[in-house]
């Protein structure tokens, strides 16, 4: 029975994390500088620490008590990191300082949440490989880049065990439908709130592999647990490319409804086009994704009108 630590823990992924993690009823325990996702959390298996990265005594005493670190914590995204790149010096300072504490722990695993969104840049032939060169064209990118990197060489000099989850475009529950990312959960919440929904960008044009969240907690948690996949890169997606008119179609189709829609720039940092080959997890530890594109849009519709039901 795995005890887990998850730094960054109290957001969209982390928390869903959480939740499963609870179910299967192993110990975790969170270090986030937020609490909004999981402050109602009442049960034994889990401690939360309100606190930032700087606090390396406390971050020293969660790693000792744990078995797992999964490392999610993030300040920015490719739209805050585009219009100021300083963002992702603190992003891989705090990294490196935590692995200058997972170092003097020859025991512990550390999977770092990553971008198969953006790490790859325009990939040109899809879907596209772990093995494909990396090429990022947007800050955000070019800082995920960086961390699996310097993650790597602590594994090559002090034998630190790891596994690199390349995540495509996630969505579901407990995803933050007003900080504008998340193109399902942001269209979906317009919808309800009685808003246009800015369109970035050709819709036809732009392309994106979607992956349902309950799907990206199963590939995490298998290869979390499975000595096959250590020190290895995974990208994690449906491996199914879509483009934002089918996206929107399937959305209507859902709702019943025709979508208020209103065209907006789209920024050089932004991925045109990316599918994510998820061939090698597959072969690895024998994850595959359950949910499909409807189903997971209609599941992510009810999470919203849960969340106006609550404002209400």
């Amino acid at each position: 029975m795995y005890k887990y630590l998850l730094i960054g823990g109290n957001g969209f992924i982390g928390t869903n994390i959480i939740y499963k993690l609870l179910e299967k009823g192993r110990d975790v325990y969170c270090i986030d500088v937020y609490d909004s996702n999981t402050k109602n959390i009442d049960d034994k298996h889990f401690k939360s620490f309100i606190n930032d990265l700087s606090d390396t005594d406390l971050v020293k005493e969660l790693v000792d008590a744990t078995d797992i670190i999964i490392y999610l914590a993030s300040t920015s995204n490719v739209r805050d990191s585009s219009s100021d790149s300083l963002i992702e010096l603190g992003n891989i300072e705090s990294f490196i300082n935590t692995l200058e504490i997972i170092k003097e722990y020859k025991n512990k695993k550390l999977i770092l949440a990553s971008s198969g969104g953006t790490v790859y840049g325009e990939p040109g032939d899809m879907p596209v490989n772990e093995d494909h060169c990396l090429m990022p064209i947007s800050p955000y990118g070019i800082g995920k880049v960086c961390v699996e990197n310097f993650l790597k060489y602590y594994s090559s000099k002090y034998g630190i065990k790891y596994v690199i989850c390349r995540y495509s475009n996630p969505y579901g529950q407990f995803q933050n439908p007003f900080s504008g990312v998340g193109v399902i959960n942001k269209v979906l919440y317009d919808y309800h709130a009685g808003n246009e929904t800015e369109i970035i960008g050709n819709p036809d044009a732009s392309v994106r592999d979607y992956i349902y969240i309950s799907d990206l907690v199963d590939a995490t948690l298998e290869v979390a647990e499975n000595k096959s996949a250590e020190n290895n890169i995974f990208n994690v997606g449906s491996g199914r490319g879509h483009s934002l008119t089918e996206i929107l179609t399937e959305i209507e189709s859902v709702l019943g409804y025709k979508l208020r829609l209103k065209k907006g720039n789209f920024g050089i940092e932004n991925v045109s086009k990316i599918v994510l080959d998820i061939t090698k997890i597959n072969e690895t530890v024998g994850w595959n994704p359950k949910i499909g594109l409807r189903e997971g849009i209609s599941l992510n519709n009810e999470w919203i009108k849960q969340i106006l039901d609550v404002q209400k």
